[in-house]
């Protein structure tokens, strides 16, 4: 009997040397996934932290996104009233234009009359010099009048004639 008693013994040893080392087995794998999952954990939350990070930089940037969407608004009106002044100043531009031509018509006719006036002038040089050359005559013929005049105011033929 005690070769039957001796035989289920070496089984259970056996079997408790396989249960033990299986729960080894199982332990350490236990704590090699709990190992791995804390560094899983450890990597995942640096992870958020520049996910975090990253998100705030967008937020940042959504910001800046809405002030540069205003500025393009007011930029979009200022072009409009550039636009309208652009216009503007086109039909002004074409008003002076007909301006200057017609100052440049005016232009030329003035240099014609100028140049009337100047022949003119000329004119007017050559009769003023004749009549003073006809002053000298009569200033020098003076004296010639005034003795003819007595004289005929002295004659008998004119007497009748006052």
């Amino acid at each position: 009997m005690v070769a039957l008693g001796a035989r289920p013994a070496r089984r259970e040893h056996r079997l408790v040397a396989a249960g033990i080392v299986l729960a080894i087995v199982v332990a350490v794998a236990v704590v090699a996934a709990g190992f791995d999952a804390i560094v899983h954990l450890h990597m995942m939350t640096d992870q958020l932290g520049t996910v975090g990070q990253r998100l705030n930089a967008l937020d940042s940037m959504d910001r800046k996104l809405g002030g540069l969407a205003t500025m393009q608004k007011r930029l979009d009106a200022v072009d409009q009233r550039l636009i309208r002044v652009g216009t503007t100043l086109d039909r002004t531009n074409a008003k002076l234009d007909q301006t200057n031509a017609r100052l440049d018509a005016a232009l030329a006719r003035l240099l014609g009359t100028q140049t009337s006036l100047a022949h003119m002038d000329g004119r007017l040089g050559s009769v003023s010099t004749q009549m003073q050359r006809v002053d000298a005559d009569l200033r020098s013929m003076r004296g010639d009048i005034h003795l003819m005049a007595h004289k005929i105011d002295g004659s008998f033929l004119f007497r009748g004639v006052k």
